[in-house]
């Protein structure tokens, strides 16, 4: 009997020490596991690209009724330096490594200083043209009676060399400066044959200012031929001077083309562009390049 009893304490023992190894090695685990769990909260999340919209699609990625343009302004970002100009006149916007620029282009549209609440910016896309406009209250609504300063930027579907087209409400018109072209040349070089050819630049182009920022409005033909230049681009100005480092020329040269480097100076009274051969990431055998100047006049 006392032999028994023994063993049966034994036994006892034996379990009790087993299930608190057993609690302990769960203890352990539990707590390796959450302090992965807390090391990995910790580790930043890897940057994934903004999707490229469709053709006919548009993404938005920052709007609001608080911009920082007091005027309205267009502008176009095709490049990862002038992204990075748009990110100082915008908050919040995703970063450079995520835009596609061979597919997209991102465009903000600031509206302006409006009187009330209310306002919006739209973008509506109808076949190749993006159409910008400002949407106004609705007679009798309740806005806010304070100033605002609406503004929309959106990720827009263009291929690399592919002209954008904007077709721009009167709140943008009005605010642009147009100037007519006056004198010019564009030559056109390259090619399998290495030949050359050169024509006369005319139409217009309109300027919209801001600070230390400009955007140009191309609205140009080639006198005798079917060449055509509706295009947009963005860039810096300092003391008068502009320089874009990205202008899609699309038909306006023959293809395939690098996009054209810009630079001139703006006055009151007077335009003067020189264009020259820009870059791609890539090398295209028996390509085009394309070189010109060009002075317009304001139109009174």
């Amino acid at each position: 009997m006392k032999n028994y009893k023994l063993l049966l304490v034994l036994a006892l023992l034996i379990f009790v020490t087993v299930g608190a190894q057993s609690d302990c090695d769960k203890s352990k685990v539990s707590n390796k596991k959450q302090t992965n769990k807390m090391e990995n909260s910790n580790k930043p999340m890897p940057e994934k690209p903004v999707s490229t919209p469709e053709k006919n699609d548009m993404k938005t990625l920052a709007e609001g009724s608080n911009g920082k343009m007091e005027q309205p302004f267009i502008f176009v970002a095709r490049t990862k330096e002038t992204y990075a100009k748009l990110q100082t006149m915008t908050e919040n916007l995703p970063s450079v490594s995520e835009i596609d620029f061979k597919k997209s282009a991102v465009v903000a549209a600031f509206a302006g200083t409006k009187n009330t609440g209310g306002f919006s910016v739209t973008f509506d896309k109808i076949g190749d043209e993006i159409s910008i406009k400002i949407l106004s209250p609705p007679e009798g609504a309740m806005v806010t009676e304070a100033l605002t300063m609406p503004y929309k930027v959106a990720l827009v579907p263009v291929e690399e060399e592919e002209a954008l087209t904007l077709n721009l409400s009167e709140n943008w018109k009005n605010a642009a400066q147009t100037y007519k072209i006056s004198s010019g040349e564009m030559s056109v070089s390259g090619g399998f044959t290495g030949r050359e050819t050169k024509f006369e630049p005319q139409g217009t182009i309109e300027v919209l200012t801001s600070n230390d920022v400009v955007t140009l409005i191309f609205n140009l033909t080639g006198k005798g031929n079917d060449k055509k230049l509706n295009e947009i681009a963005s860039g810096n100005l300092k003391s008068g001077k502009a320089d874009l480092s990205r202008l899609e020329a699309g038909n306006f040269l023959d293809r395939p083309h690098p996009p054209l480097i810009v630079s001139g100076t703006i006055s009151a009274e007077k335009l003067v562009l020189t264009f020259e051969p820009g870059k791609r990431d890539y090398v295209v055998n028996d390509g085009f390049e394309g070189r010109g100047k060009l002075e317009a006049e304001k139109v009174k």
